[in-house]
């Protein structure tokens, strides 16, 4: 074979997505959050190879003080969430773990941007609600005690307040439950009442 190919070639497959990750559901959101190092708001504003970099609206658990943070998703078998799932101005939280030190062969340098990830930086986990889409204000998802593998189950969005308020130890399991059965209807009658009626 020609060497000229064989470096490209070389390159292309180990780019290629691995094998599947093989994992137990971890749970919902609800029974992640005490156990991961940092949840965050934010909007995703760059996507490059495996990793995404989320615009930091509201740090919910641990404070890090980022304005941007790198976050490294699915690679080859590693049990994170698939970059497919992601695009460039979605709104997420996201319930992530400190990289605190790189695998030996978590680092290519013939593929920089497709690699374990760096350290201080971010991983999201793939087998549990560690990810919640939100549209700046309303949080859905997999909250609280969703179906195995179901990420986007059929439960009424709740406050963005309220999973901050979950995570600080504030609410619990039961007012997050009470929120997302809620009839979509009486709570946004409940919320318009509630801008209306003056102290």
């Amino acid at each position: 074979m020609n060497a000229k190919l064989i470096v490209p070639l070389i390159t292309f497959l180990l780019s290629l997505p691995a094998t599947a990750c093989e994992c137990l559901w971890e749970g919902s959101f609800a029974d992640i959050a005490p156990k991961v190092d940092y949840i965050v708001h934010g909007r995703i504003v760059q996507i490059k190879g495996n990793s995404v970099d989320l615009e930091v609206q509201r740090e919910l658990k641990g404070t890090g003080h980022f304005d941007t943070v790198r976050i490294w998703l699915k690679t080859q078998d590693l049990c994170r969430a698939e970059l497919d799932r992601f695009a460039l101005e979605e709104q997420w939280v996201f319930a992530l773990d400190r990289i605190n030190e790189v695998p030996d062969d978590g680092f290519n340098p013939m593929t920089p941007n497709i690699s374990y990830g760096r350290v201080g930086d971010f991983s999201l986990g793939g087998c549990g609600g560690y990810f919640l889409p939100s549209d700046g204000r309303w949080i859905s998802g997999p909250i609280i005690n969703a179906t195995k593998w179901d990420f986007e189950p059929d439960t009424t969005p709740v406050l963005l307040e309220l999973i901050e308020s979950y995570v600080q130890g504030q609410a619990s399991r039961s007012d997050l439950q009470e929120a997302t059965q809620m009839d979509p209807a009486l709570r946004e009658l409940m919320i318009n009442t509630r801008l209306h009626v003056k102290p």
